[in-house]
């Protein structure tokens, strides 16, 4: 299944098209307690990569817009979800990689290092007029409620 959004930076679209992820997934996932929780987990790498495009890329300026693909491939032993988010604002010139620890109190960074636990794939790769986000997640296959 694949999905096509094109989403205004405005925080009710965000919200709505967030909503719609948590909705479909949980139709081909399903609704049990650890299924819900792979869900919400993966809400939240969206939800994370979305905030860090407006905070970073687009500068909190809310008239930009994102196009996301949302694509949902059923396997041998549950579901892979990929999400592409791509944004228009200025290439980002270096490489983001999450770090590997997280100190205590550590302000900066802390939620690249929860994606990158959470996701089996994230990458962010700068094109000339924007940058493309990519999520993966593989669900596995669960008994449905």
């Amino acid at each position: 299944m694949i999905f096509q959004f094109n989403v205004p930076c405005t925080e009710s679209e965000i919200l709505a098209f967030e909503k719609e992820v948590m909705d479909v997934s949980s139709r081909v996932v399903g609704t049990t307690p650890d299924g819900m929780m792979e869900i919400h987990e993966f809400h939240f790498c969206i939800h994370e990569a979305i905030l860090n495009i407006l905070q970073h890329t687009y500068k909190w300026d809310m008239n930009q817009k994102l196009e996301i693909r949302l694509v949902l491939s059923e396997e041998k032993d549950g579901w892979l979800c990929e999400v592409t988010i791509k944004d228009f604002g200025p290439p980002i010139p270096k490489k983001i990689t999450p770090p590997q620890t997280v100190d205590k109190f550590q302000m900066r960074k802390r939620g690249l290092y929860m994606m990158s636990k959470i996701l089996d794939d994230f990458s962010l790769t700068p094109l000339e007029d924007g940058n493309v986000t990519y999520l993966k997640k593989k669900f596995t296959e669960r008994p449905r409620e």
